[in-house]
């Protein structure tokens, strides 16, 4: 996983968080299990001085 930080213009801050997908084995035992990987967060935006780490 990896967080993206993106400062605005008016200084807030945009942070997005995303999961690398999953290489072709993975992804074929991932689907002969049956099992789904979560969709990628929504950003979240944050006030000036207030980012969470």
């Amino acid at each position: 996983m990896i967080d993206i930080h993106l400062p605005t213009t008016d200084g807030r801050h945009i942070v997005t968080s995303h999961y690398t997908q999953p290489d072709k084995d993975v992804s074929l035992l991932l689907a002969h299990l049956k099992l789904l990987l979560p969709d990628q967060p929504p950003p979240k935006v944050y006030a000036s001085g207030q980012i969470e780490l």
